[in-house]
């Protein structure tokens, strides 16, 4: 088996094991026990009305520190404008091809099972440079923001 077929594994196995649709605010452990949730039966919805991602919350508050996970879908073709997140977060790609790019736009095309660290405040752009929707697992400790470069 191919290095990268295991990486999909895992990654995959990882997120069918660990994750739970919860409403925000909620723990989704406490008490459960184990937790499987099939991929098909996420709730998912647009991150924000305007916005072409779609968001499905496993566990956490994004809206508040203290950590939280989540799947982020970006459609094939999907840029992001610059920008940057108080905290680190760290994402895991499942499907598709995403390429990660700092803010002089240099970057790598990552393929499934692809790790990356993005540290709090530095600039960034997403790409999804697949045909297909790229798929991610994304954690942070911090809450979800964006911060946008100061314009002059």
């Amino acid at each position: 088996m191919k290095p990268v077929d295991v990486l999909k594994r895992a990654a995959m196995t990882f997120v069918g094991l660990c994750v739970f649709p919860c409403h925000a605010g909620e723990d989704p452990f406490k008490g459960a026990g184990n937790v499987v949730a099939p991929i098909a039966t996420l709730p998912w919805r647009k991150q924000a009305p305007d916005l072409p991602q779609r968001v499905s919350d496993l566990w956490g508050n994004r809206d508040r520190d203290g950590g939280f996970g989540e799947l982020v879908e970006l459609p094939p073709g999907f840029r992001s404008p610059l920008h940057a997140h108080s905290g680190d977060f760290h994402g895991v790609l499942i499907k598709g091809a995403w390429l990660h790019e700092d803010a002089k736009g240099n970057g790598v095309s990552l393929e499934p099972g692809s790790y990356v660290r993005q540290a709090g405040g530095e600039m960034h752009v997403d790409r999804c440079v697949s045909k297909e929707p790229c798929l991610l697992f994304l954690f942070q400790y911090s809450r979800a923001d964006v911060i946008f470069p100061a314009t002059k």
